[in-house]
């Protein structure tokens, strides 16, 4: 596998640099097959700016994918590998959706692309080449595409807001070995389809307006590079922190896993054994789940920066700005939201504990940290959107902004909320004190009948059997109410 994996980073190297040439090359050609200036007439205009469409997505599609591979094939960690094939998994998922589609192929990019080819193709000279790809992509799906509901997982941290982030551990199942021969599988369909369509492309469009095409200049700007210079003096500062976070969130999701997978069987048992309610407890289970969710971004976050860090090309360094953004665009709207607290973990797990109390300062500083990057304005639906759904309808707009980031502020924002996740996982252990503090409230006040039996008992408390059951009171009187069935249980058993 490491030999492997040596040819498979300098093929995605090269891939990855002639990417970032042909992406501003072709958004200028698109722009002007948009524009009055183009004098082609329909349909062949419209069949033009499909196949420009087709190239276009095809390579940016293609090297967020190869970037995610990238990240996990250079992963130190286990868990920071697993990080980048969530996305691996899910970016080839995206793209071949929109490629071609699940069920309505008539509408995917290269289905409505056959269709207009029929309406203006010349000769057959292009139709084998058409056919083979087709088929590829048929076969594709019926070897390859069967794991989708990942993709909601990687992409939304659950189902939904109303979700169970327990589901999250079902993304430990992606494997670098399924995602490699995935990849090689789909190498070849990627090679297939961007020699077609570059010939398909000269034949109908260049070598009829190639005059206009020399005239053409970049409308997008070069891809930053100072951006490498800045943190260069930081980068062993930065890997060295940024691998103890991956070791720490780590440990912190093994911690996770084992309550989720064992603390629900316990409960269903207390509850069967006592024959009490103990819905206040699931409230505990709940922060749990909520710890779960707050691990996964930190972890995909901190192994993203990793990644940036270490790359000396642009065009993955823009990829992994993009990844960042919508990362944290995740982590602020789940953890806090942008123009409501509803829903969010800051009204479910972090306050609530607390009602009319006065917040801990630990979520004092938590919420100046995130309303200071929600004033920075880099985030947006609208940018999560064209980043996260590789859609014909705003892949475009997602090259435009990936052309036009502002790595700097993307940086500090990132490392910002890097160091607020430990802290908001502390402010969650925190908030589960609270609620045992508020459950044994609670007790104390329904069992506060006890006072009279204590009262009546404290005489006797020394004698035998007498003691356990004083004690057992006591307990009660404290709201341990699971304290005082197990003094009871215990006595019942010694009898």
């Amino acid at each position: 596998m490491v030999q492997e994996s040596k040819l498979l980073a300098q093929t995605g190297e090269i891939i990855l640099l002639n990417a970032e040439n042909i992406l501003p090359k072709y958004f200028a050609i698109y722009k002007y097959l948009e524009s009055k200036d183009c004098s082609l007439m329909q349909p062949q205009k419209e069949f033009c700016m499909q196949i420009v469409c087709i190239q276009m997505f095809v390579n940016y599609f293609y090297s967020v994918y190869l970037v995610s591979l990238s990240g996990a094939l250079k992963a130190t960690d286990r868990r920071e590998q697993q990080a980048h094939l969530k996305y691996v998994n899910s970016y080839i998922i995206e793209g071949y959706k929109a490629l071609w589609g699940y069920n309505k192929q008539g509408r995917s990019m290269w289905g409505k692309f056959i269709k207009n080819y029929q309406l203006v193709k010349e000769n057959d000279v292009f139709d084998n080449d058409i056919e083979t790809i087709t088929n590829r992509l048929k076969e594709y799906a019926e070897s390859s595409i069967t794991d989708k509901d990942e993709r909601d997982l990687t992409m939304h941290y659950q189902i939904d807001k109303g979700g169970n982030p327990r589901e999250l551990l079902k993304l430990e199942e992606i494997t670098i070995e399924k995602e490699v021969n995935r990849y090689e599988l789909f190498g070849i369909i990627f090679r297939m389809m961007g020699n077609c369509i570059t010939e398909i492309l000269d034949y109908y469009l260049v070598q009829k307006k190639r005059n206009e095409l020399m005239k053409l200049h970049p409308i997008l700007p070069p891809l930053f590079s100072f951006d490498q210079y800045v943190w260069e003096s930081k980068l062993a500062e930065m890997n060295v922190a940024m691998t103890r976070n991956i070791a720490s969130q780590s440990k912190t999701f093994g911690d996770c896993k084992e309550q989720l997978l064992k603390w629900p069987n316990i409960l269903k048992k207390i509850q069967a054994e006592y024959k009490i309610d103990l819905s206040d407890c699931y409230d505990i289970l709940a922060t749990s789940e909520a710890m779960l969710a707050i691990t996964y971004m930190s972890l995909d976050l901190c192994s993203t920066l990793k990644l940036y860090f270490n790359s000396s090309l642009p065009l993955e360094r823009a990829i992994a700005l993009s990844r960042m953004n919508t990362i944290c665009y995740s982590i602020i709207d789940r953890v806090y939201g942008y123009t409501s607290r509803i829903g969010s973990y800051w009204e479910r797990y972090l306050t609530k504990p607390y009602g009319e109390d006065a917040l801990p300062n630990v979520l004092l500083e938590i919420r100046d940290v995130i309303e200071t990057c929600i004033k920075t304005n880099l985030y947006s639906n609208e940018k999560r959107l064209a980043f996260v759904h590789l859609k014909e309808e705003n892949f475009i707009s997602a090259i435009k902004m990936l052309y036009t980031q502002n790595p700097l502020k993307e940086i500090e924002n990132s490392i910002a909320i890097v160091k607020v996740l430990p802290e908001i996982q502390r402010a969650i252990k925190e908030s589960l004190a609270q609620i045992d503090k508020n459950i044994k409230k609670c007790n104390a006040k329904k069992y506060h009948w006890v006072d009279g039996y204590i009262e009546k008992f404290a005489p006797y408390k020394d004698r035998p059997g007498m003691n356990t059951i004083y004690l057992s009171l006591l307990e009660l009187k404290k709201g341990n109410m699971i304290e005082a069935l197990d003094i009871v249980k215990k006595m019942a058993t010694v009898n």
